[in-house]
């Protein structure tokens, strides 16, 4: 690549569009992400509530991730049909309004209901940020940016660790939102306070639904979207129908890429799902820490893990290419996993190796959904991220805390992380070195042809 390109592509990279771009995405997806992280925070209080075991919390994850398998091939479709700025501040406020409703449910099915809709909403997210952010990018740093787009999840799960340490153990705060909910007639003061008051921290996804529609008139529309847009409307064919763009993907061209596509995103979303929202629950029960200190490694370790997310970026960028990070992030978090499931050294050692496990672990998702956008072409971009790593991802996510759930009680939680995780993180490894591997900052059309 020529200095000249170098430069060109440095000013890009500040221009007034990319930027306001790529930092509402960010905010947003950091957002939806802070609030499906208070269901994992909640749930011991959540099991005390309504009297239930593990087996059925992997029950309702497994729900809501396999109807988010389905739900987000259809956001990918909507986004590509209507755009990125509408659906983008949509799904973000419906999200956030099943989020809060959480507070109000007084039975376990509505619980049930709300998680499913809200988690298939925020999923719905996945193709739309991403997509956003890899058509706003110029071509030399759009690995880079999309990867730093993914520090949106442990951004996240990190407010949520904080608000869920001062909000679910402060009974006072409690005591004043639960007696001003009853005077309305919504719930009574006691369900707010009792229970660790998790019913505190799900109100404030509340907060999120008017920040969604503001930024609805913030963020501008993706360039590149309206100028497909616009020679599919001027082509005789008047565009792509939701069908064309599924046969595209399942045509000869890219099948591989799909398949492939799918083993790497199942296996790594069964890994992540399977262990992300049972840490709490992991740390208080098996290794004897308050619900507030479990809360807090798991909080502040994502805090200090997103980090790794900037790590793989900067390194599938510009030190090797994509495909060869993802193999060697989770190559390494293989045995710093090992380490988290199976030593008890203590506080400041659990968060440590949490800390190092989210670092290349949960770190490889930003550049695995990077890789798996830049690979096909833009009429087909958000189709593609939902088709293939939003279906495969949530599958895993579907099956595996099931799987999890009911080995618990079976084999213990270290066994039951141990022969779930491992097999699946390697042949998270082997099935993507087994695609295309694409030069860092190559043109989008170049890479999809």
């Amino acid at each position: 690549m020529s200095d000249t390109t170098e430069r060109v592509n440095w000013r890009a990279l500040l221009s007034p569009y990319f930027l306001q771009v790529f930092g509402i995405c960010l905010f947003g997806w950091t957002l939806a992400n802070m609030d499906q992280a208070f269901f994992g925070y909640a749930i011991p209080p959540i099991k005390e509530t309504f009297a239930i075991g593990d087996p059925e919390i992997g029950l309702i994850l497994s729900a809501s991730f396999l109807a988010a398998a389905i739900f987000v091939v259809v956001a990918g479709l909507l986004t590509d049909r209507y755009g990125r700025r509408m659906m983008f501040s949509v799904f973000l406020a419906l999200s956030a309004l099943m989020v809060g409703l959480f507070s109000l449910a007084e039975t376990l099915w509505m619980l049930v209901l709300l998680r499913l809709v809200g988690w298939c909403l925020c999923s719905g997210m996945v193709p739309i940020v991403n997509s956003y952010v890899v058509e706003a990018s110029p071509a030399r740093f759009r690995g880079f940016n999309a990867g730093i787009l993914q520090i949106g999840y442990p951004l996240g799960w990190f407010i949520g660790g904080l608000l869920a340490v001062e909000l679910m153990g402060n009974p006072e705060i409690g005591r004043i939102v639960g007696g001003f909910l009853e005077s309305l007639g919504l719930i009574s003061a006691e369900a707010v306070q009792g229970a660790g008051s998790w019913r505190l921290l799900f109100m404030v996804a509340f907060l999120v639904i008017p920040i969604a529609v503001a930024l609805y008139w913030f963020i501008p529309e993706s360039r590149r979207f309206l100028a497909e847009k616009e020679a599919q409307e001027a082509a005789p064919d008047a565009g792509m129908t939701a069908r064309d763009r599924i046969s595209l993907l399942l045509s000869r061209q890219y099948i591989r890429r799909v398949s492939l596509g799918w083993i790497a995103s199942l296996t790594f979303g069964g890994a992540y799902g399977g262990t992300a929202f049972f840490f709490p629950t992991f740390f208080h029960e098996v290794r004897g820490h308050t619900l507030e200190e479990a809360n807090l490694i798991v909080g502040v370790s994502y805090g200090i893990g997103a980090l790794g997310y900037i790590g793989s970026s900067l390194v599938g960028e510009f030190l090797t290419t994509r495909r060869n990070t993802v193999a060697i992030w989770v190559f390494t978090a293989i045995p710093i996993a090992a380490a988290v499931f199976w030593l008890d050294l203590g506080l400041g050692a659990d968060i440590a190796l949490m800390a190092a496990m989210t670092f290349f672990f949960y770190g490889t998702i930003a550049v695995l959904q990077t890789y798996l956008a830049e690979v096909f072409p833009t009429r087909v971009r958000a189709t593609a991220v939902a088709f293939v790593a939003g279906v495969g991802i949530n599958i895993g996510f579907a099956f595996y805390p099931l799987l999890v759930g009911a080995l618990v009680g079976i084999i213990g939680w270290q066994w039951a992380f141990t022969i779930t995780v491992v097999p699946s993180l390697f042949l998270t490894g082997i099935s993507t070195l087994m695609q295309i591997n694409v030069r860092s900052g190559e043109r989008l059309e170049d890479i999809s042809d």
